[in-house]
């Protein structure tokens, strides 16, 4: 009889480590469960955070973009202006001096069809600045366009991705809360 208690202790003992064992590996199981099932929730909190940060940069693109357009037509407008000022001031100038050309006074032509010259080659550089000014401008408006354009394709695509990754966050989200 004291072998068969003996066995029987022995036995019991064994059991117990055996289960105690299956335990422990079945709680290593479920913290490595939750541990991945964080990660992943780690993993897509890290997706969202870059796709809203790209959907800042493509409205930071939209609003520098409005801004140069906006700011271009201002100026081009000032622009404009000047020529047509320019404009006037040149024809009211040419038509002083062509009647200037029409005198009886040889001098008083001479000194005109100078004076007419030097007008001529200060309105051709005067509207040459103008020009390259409009240039400049159009040059601005174009880039800010461009990156209306640009800012516009990236919302489009990362505001799909980010509602996307918001879903995924959201799945994630609640399969650790189903695990804990």
């Amino acid at each position: 009889m004291k072998t068969s208690t003996r066995f029987l202790l022995l036995s019991t003992l064994i059991v117990c480590l055996l289960f105690s064992n299956v335990l422990n590996a079945q709680t290593d199981k479920n913290d490595l469960k939750l541990q991945k099932l964080k990660e992943n929730v780690a993993r897509y909190e890290a997706k969202v955070a870059a796709k809203e940060r790209k959907m800042e940069i493509a409205d930071s693109l939209v609003t520098t973009g409005e801004y140069m357009m906006y700011d271009a037509e201002d100026v081009f407008e000032d622009v404009e202006e000047e020529q047509s000022t320019l404009d006037k001031e040149y024809k009211t100038k040419y038509k002083e001096l062509a009647k200037l050309q029409k005198s009886k006074d040889t001098e008083t032509v001479n000194k005109a069809a100078a004076d007419l010259k030097a007008l001529e080659i200060q309105y051709k550089a005067d509207t040459k600045v103008l020009d390259t000014r409009i240039k400049e401008l159009t040059k601005k408006a174009m880039k800010g366009q461009s990156n209306m354009d640009k800012g516009k394709d990236m919302q489009k695509t990362t505001s799909q991705y980010l509602k996307e990754a918001k879903e995924r966050l959201e799945a994630a989200k609640e399969k650790y809360e189903a695990a804990l």
